[in-house]
């Protein structure tokens, strides 16, 4: 089914390839309207701040809350849109800017003029992803199709370039190692004033957390829907109340992990808080598993805990890793509660992280977000052979 709907929103951008293209016309590829942050957003608000560019924001999804009348014209009208007024917009870009696998681009004509630029949505490399990790021929042959119209990548670091292009199916030159826009965040806003300010509003909604060291969990998704409901199965939330009683525990779920199945009991569930780099901002501790968040995480040089209490499962039978997990790690991995309450309890962290960033990222300046705009401005002025 959605096969065919990526052939259909494809066969009108073709259709709609008989347009000349519009020069200066930037189109930025979003799943719907709650994903519109991170790298896209940082780009998008630069990018506005120059009145030469017209700048059109492309949704793929529409999602719907409520199965009302209303609800169901607005979705129809949106299909509508997408289908024939973004696609126009689309297929007459002067340049594409994508955060993610676009899998309709697959069967998309799209003009040799058009530059097509993928930001991503993740810092560094750490889990393995697209072509590194999928075994299924027709999603493989869909990956090689779109990788073929990618005129360039970003990523954050040189060291990562190599697990980039084997991902998205490209020559290393097109992997440009220019930074990741929406770490520029932390570069501006990291001090005590904006820390005090979201804690005070934080302890305004959440009156739980106040006057406690606030501990996030982030763990990733699993691609079995089984075993990501099992995730606070193997987490003894009870248990880490009882014995860090100073502590507040949040929990922050990823996107694809369906979390109105899992009980919320102990713990303050921050996965629909809009802005996850507050949370980060506001926590004393961060326990993750193999999520990327520990990248940006490492920037605000906070300890952390590593609790991959599945992790022969998912070296063989999910993802594996681009680098040596269990030496690279900024931070102590926990094999069950017990320690993580240990480990916590005694302060023992290992928070020396400065070789690990320095492997997942090149540019600590807080400019990221100007290299990306810097390399619209110098493919408009044809000096890419010039570019970093």
């Amino acid at each position: 089914m959605k096969n065919i709907k990526y052939k259909l929103f494809a066969y009108f951008f073709n259709f709609f390839r008989i347009y000349p293209i519009k020069n200066n016309s930037i189109s930025l590829v979003i799943k719907h309207a709650t994903h519109f942050k991170g790298n896209l957003k940082y780009v998008y608000d630069e990018l506005k701040k120059d009145s030469n560019f017209e700048l059109n924001l492309i949704y793929t999804e529409y999602v719907v809350d409520k199965n009302s009348i209303k609800d169901i014209l607005s979705s129809l009208a949106h299909i509508f849109k997408l289908f024939i007024f973004r696609t126009y917009q689309l297929a007459r870009s002067d340049y594409i800017i994508l955060n993610d696998n676009f899998l309709p681009m697959a069967y998309m004509d799209i003009n040799t003029k058009t530059t097509v630029i993928q930001l991503w949505h993740a810092a560094g490399a750490f889990k393995k992803f697209g072509l590194s990790t999928e075994t299924d021929p027709n999603v493989i042959e869909i990956l090689k199709k779109i990788s073929k119209k990618l005129d360039y990548v970003i990523v954050s670091s040189k060291d990562v370039i190599p697990f980039y292009a084997e991902a998205f199916g490209v020559d290393k030159k097109k992997v440009l190692a220019l930074g990741i826009p929406r770490t520029d965040f932390y570069f501006k806003y990291n001090n005590n004033k904006v820390r005090n300010d979201l804690r005070k509003d934080f302890d305004v909604l959440y009156p739980d957390a106040k006057n406690k060291k606030i501990v996030l969990y982030a763990p990733t998704f699993r691609d079995d829907p089984v075993k990501d409901g099992n995730i606070l199965i193997n987490f003894d939330v009870h248990l880490f109340n009882q014995q860090l009683m100073g502590h507040c525990l949040l929990v922050r779920f990823h996107p694809q992990i369906n979390n109105n199945l899992i009980e919320n009991n102990g713990y303050i569930d921050v996965t629909d808080y809009l802005d996850e780099k507050e949370l980060l901002l506001i926590s004393d501790i961060l326990i993750t598993d193999y999520s990327s968040i520990m990248i940006e995480f490492a920037l605000l040089n906070k300890p952390m805990i590593f609790y991959p209490y599945d992790y022969d499962y998912y070296v063989n039978d999910e993802r594996d890793f681009y680098i040596d997990y269990k030496k690279m790690v900024p931070g102590p991995i926990a094999e069950d509660i017990d320690e993580i309450v240990k480990i916590i309890k005694y302060k023992q962290y290992n928070i020396d992280i400065h070789k690990f960033l320095n492997g997942q990222l090149d540019h600590f300046d807080g400019r990221n977000t100007q290299r990306v705009v810097n390399l619209i401005y110098k493919i408009k002025n044809q000096k890419v052979d010039h570019l970093y």
